[in-house]
């Protein structure tokens, strides 16, 4: 039996073992609580990451936004990372943007390797009116479609300009990457109009009504032949711009001014060529005043740069005139300045084309191999230059908006959320996945649970050799 002395002296060692054992209950109960408190937060812990991917269709996406931002627990959401593989569609991107403008923060990171995607179609004023693709596509397959399936692909190197000349399409036209698409607004064809050429017989008047007939043009027009007698070519009509889309004078001839500048107010076309520049009664339309006459370069028709074999008058562009092309003066003749070739101006809705050159069909006729095709698609060229819409038309983004719209689809993800935090490679996803990824990020925990733990094993170590010391288990 213990001695009364030793009785008293255990009394404070019991007290001291029963705290420990208590507060070894009380630390492991704490402990359990934290580790569940962790586990129920880490369900609706925010910000969360959201991971589009090849085949995220809207209502997916729809879905889980509409999840996140009506938490149960009603916290409120300022920030939802995004990490893109692809680019989004129009709807998802118009999603994304009423979102951000609803004030939440949209930090996304950028994997579709898609920045600066872009694409125009422009319809070329012609007979045919041929479509002109141009597009800046990411490296890469690039397909181009239409509604009756793949009309071309390529593989573009880094930030590679590409473009297309189409005769038809099928609308919806569209150009696709692997991650990335988008659709082209197609302009709407015109009906279809008439050339009218005027000039004196001669080479200058014959070779150019082959040119523009072989391009597809309709042509019509008169030539006198005698002061009594003309000569009509195709169902001459009145000159009106509901069926002329352009008129060509190729040469000094008698013209009625008031009429063509009617027509030229109205929305048509004027070309004037070489002495065409000296009629009179066109100085109020003429873009240029036609100064000095230079002679051709001898043997200029048989190098790469026929035009310099043929004779040209120096031209004067006048105020507000545009050069579309210009050359090099000849030193030797006291001309080293920068002459202009080509000069355009607007005459109330339409537009005066003037052109230096001076008997144009011998390079069609006496010029190099190829000098026929080059000819006639001079003359088209310089036809559409004169019926091309004014500056700005042609533009295919959006006028509802401040935004790129599907023409640019990057350019239009950045105005709707700003500009990527980060640019990274993502993977396109295995075949077959088409669900959107949503990965939820952990939050930063402090280990209390640990500590809790190691605080109830250390007391009940304490305890332990507490009892151990007095001779108790």
């Amino acid at each position: 039996m213990p001695s009364p002395a030793e009785r008293a002296s255990a009394r404070p060692r019991a007290a001291f073992e029963g705290l420990c054992r208590l507060a070894a209950v009380l630390a492991l109960a704490a402990a359990l609580w934290r580790t569940s408190a962790e586990h129920a937060n880490a369900a609706d812990y925010a910000p969360e990451t959201l991971h589009l991917s090849v085949g995220q269709t809207d209502s997916s996406l729809a879905a889980h936004l509409i999840q996140r931002i009506g938490a149960p627990n009603g916290a409120s959401v300022d920030t939802i990372p995004l990490r893109l593989s692809v680019l989004p569609s129009p709807s998802q991107r118009a999603m994304l943007g009423v979102l951000s403008q609803s004030g939440t923060v949209l930090p996304w990171r950028d994997g579709s390797g898609s920045r600066g995607f872009a694409a125009q179609v422009v319809r070329e004023a012609g007979p045919t009116e041929p479509l002109h693709v141009r597009a800046a596509v990411p490296r890469g397959a690039v397909s181009l479609r239409d509604a009756g399936g793949l009309m071309d692909s390529l593989v573009a190197g880094r930030d590679s300009l590409v473009a297309w000349q189409l005769r038809t399409a099928a609308a919806p036209l569209r150009l696709e990457t692997a991650r990335a698409a988008l659709s082209l607004p197609m302009p709407a064809p015109t009906a279809p109009k008439m050339l009218r050429v005027m000039g004196e017989p001669g080479w200058e008047f014959k070779f150019t009504v082959a040119a523009l007939e072989e391009a597809g043009w309709r042509v019509d027009g008169a030539v006198r032949v005698s002061p009594t007698a003309r000569v009509t070519l195709g169902p001459v009509a009145l000159l009106d711009t509901a069926k002329h889309a352009a008129v060509v004078i190729t040469d000094s001839t008698e013209v009625d001014a008031a009429s063509l500048q009617r027509f030229v107010q109205r929305g048509g076309g004027l070309v004037l060529l070489g002495d065409a520049l000296r009629i009179p009664a066109l100085a109020a339309l003429r873009p240029a005043q036609a100064t000095l006459r230079h002679g051709a370069l001898a043997g200029g028709l048989e190098t790469d740069q026929p035009l310099t074999g043929l004779e040209r008058w120096e031209l004067t562009p006048r105020a507000g005139a545009q050069v579309l092309q210009a050359a090099s003066g000849d030193a030797d003749e006291g001309h080293a300045h920068e002459e202009a070739l080509l000069v355009a101006h607007r005459v109330g809705a339409g537009r005066v084309v003037a052109s230096a050159h001076r008997e144009l069909w011998r390079w069609r006729m006496e010029g190099p191999d190829g000098g026929l095709e080059a000819h006639r698609r001079w003359w088209q060229d310089v036809v559409a230059a004169a019926g091309a819409p004014s500056p700005g038309a042609t533009f295919t983004a959006s006028e509802r908006t401040p935004f790129a719209g599907d023409a640019a689809p990057y350019a239009d993800l950045v105005g709707w959320i700003g500009a990527p935090i980060a640019t990274d490679s993502a993977p396109s996803p295995p075949s077959g996945q088409t669900a959107a990824q949503v990965t939820r990020s952990t939050p930063s925990r402090t280990p209390w649970a640990a500590w809790l733990g190691v605080l109830a094993m250390a007391l009940l170590c304490a305890e332990w050799g507490s009892r151990r010391l007095r001779g108790l288990r």
